[in-house]
């Protein structure tokens, strides 16, 4: 019987670590959920809001994100330059 629960707790070790060690892996992917604002960066966007005092808003794909950058008037072309966080780091695009 003391062999079945060093049994069962070997089992039950070895498969939370290997649940442990796929979720680490996960977190380290650079496509991980939560670097989702990577993927914009180097994207040109025009602006539905603007941007005051530093800080908008800007819907891009299916979520919405804040952005921080110069102050632009709506209908501005601005170009993704980096990510903060869950904040998008924008720029003036000259085009």
């Amino acid at each position: 019987m003391k062999w079945y629960f060093v049994f069962a707790f070997l089992v039950f070790t070895v498969y939370f670590w290997l649940k442990y060690r796929s979720r680490q892996l996960d977190l380290a992917r650079p496509t991980a959920a939560h670097r989702s604002g990577m993927r914009h960066i180097g994207a040109n966007l025009v602006l539905q809001t603007p941007i005051q005092n530093g800080s908008g808003r800007i819907h891009l794909g299916n979520r919405e994100w804040v952005v921080r950058g110069p102050n632009l008037p709506a209908g501005s072309r601005v170009r993704v330059t980096g990510v903060q966080d869950t904040t998008l780091l924008v720029d003036r695009c000259v085009s």
